[in-house]
């Protein structure tokens, strides 16, 4: 019996010698899993950090300054009232705060390393940089529909006056409508690196991928197919009636040669026929 508590005594320890190692080794993987992932979270946001803010810099730039002389000729010529330049106008509006709402806080963000405004402002950022790339692809899908109506529709097109603002208006609650989830989304959180930065919330990252595809719908591929099929059409119709006033202009020039050639003949004809009298009377007297 002595002989068996030993032997139980030293499988014991060898089994609790045996755990420690296994426990040991495993914190340490996991410590080195923890200091990959804060290496790669720090790499991150801090890789590259020259590059991003000189090309956020340039895009900052090109961004207020050509928009603002979109703007400046626009309003030159606001007597004009054109729908064309309505519509160019709002393109160049959604671009000018494109540029100060989201290019310029995404330099300051770059500039600091994190984001150091409170959660409302993380919230109310990042809701907005959504609605402006909403009403950016919105207002092109209105254009699309402007032109269509404007083409193939002629007479609609000038009973509507007020279907440009109309259009515009639309664009624009449908921004502010699915940038909803955005706000609800989005928050201040910790990295495991003790930076702070304005991220999604989502209790489990599963949720990402419906969110990005629901958002790639309705911000490219809808109004992709949409203004595709506009355009196609009206490429069609302009290419059918340019067709048709080449058939009519081709008539109405033949008619025109027609009527040009018949004219020198009754003209000589009257000529010859002066010419006879006059010899007629010579000859007479």
């Amino acid at each position: 019996m002595q002989v068996s508590f030993a032997e139980a005594s030293d499988f014991s320890n060898t089994s609790s010698g045996t755990l420690n190692l296994t426990l040991t080794n495993c914190t340490s993987a996991n410590s080195s899993a923890d200091i990959e992932e804060e290496y790669a979270w720090e790499s991150f946001y801090t890789s590259f950090k020259m590059e991003q803010l000189i090309t956020l810099w340039i895009l900052f730039i090109v961004t207020i300054f050509g928009n603002s002389v979109v703007l400046y000729l626009t309003w030159k010529e606001r007597k004009r009232k054109s729908r064309m330049t309505f519509f160019v106008t709002q393109l160049a509006i959604t671009d000018y705060l494109t540029g100060i709402i989201s290019i310029s806080v995404n330099i300051i963000w770059r500039f600091t390393g994190e984001f150091m405004a409170p959660e409302i402002v993380c919230k109310t950022v990042r809701y907005l940089q959504v609605v402006l790339l909403y009403a950016s692809t919105y207002v092109l899908v209105s254009l699309s529909i402007d032109r269509y109506h404007a083409i193939v529709h002629p007479m609609k097109f000038l009973q509507g006056e007020k279907q440009a603002k109309v259009l515009i208006a639309v664009s624009w609650t449908l921004s502010f409508l699915f940038s909803i989830p955005t706000f609800i989304i989005f928050g201040k959180l910790k990295l495991p690196n003790g930076e702070m930065q304005c991220w999604a919330l989502w209790p489990d990252d599963s949720y990402w991928t419906p969110y990005m595809t629901i958002v790639a719908l309705l911000v490219y591929f809808i109004p992709l197919i949409i203004i595709s099929v506009i355009y196609f059409i009206v490429i069609r119709t302009i290419w059918v009636k340019s067709k048709g006033h080449a058939v009519i202009i081709s008539n109405y020039t033949g008619i025109e040669i027609r009527e040009n050639s018949v004219a020198p003949l009754e003209i000589k004809q009257k000529e010859l026929k002066c010419k006879w009298f006059q010899d007629q009377s010579t000859s007479s007297i």
